[in-house]
């Protein structure tokens, strides 16, 4: 299914424009057109001048939604402050650790690899 993205302001390496539409397939853009070009979807999305920009990649997460990953390094722990930054635009994410014991930066650091491993959004 094809979503377009219509009436926005998508930021654009040159800044924002209100002059483009986002075209999506599944999970992925297709293309960005200038809204006078010819293009089709099989759906619309009206954003009604609202933002549209690349979700935020934050690469220094020490928790979020009442969790800190310190307390308990865990693919759980990792899927609630996931959880709770997406709500702010956060589409990826380092978890890291505040200076801690050695046994807690390998527990992290096996949780890390198995949330990896499952494709933990």
């Amino acid at each position: 299914m094809s979503i377009a993205f219509i009436n926005g302001r998508v930021l654009l390496d040159g800044g924002f424009t209100d002059e483009h539409v986002v075209l999506m397939t599944g999970e992925r853009i297709a293309r960005i057109a200038h809204r006078t070009e010819a293009w089709s979807a099989d759906r619309e999305y009206d954003l009604n001048g609202r933002y549209l920009v690349p979700g935020f990649i934050d690469t220094q997460v020490n928790g979020g939604g009442g969790v800190l990953f310190n307390d308990d390094p865990s693919v759980a722990s990792i899927v609630e402050i996931g959880r709770a930054h997406r709500h702010f635009g956060t589409t990826g994410f380092l978890p890291t650790l505040i200076s801690d014991e050695l046994e807690v930066v390998e527990r992290a650091i096996q949780a890390v690899g198995d949330a990896i491993e499952q494709r933990t959004p």
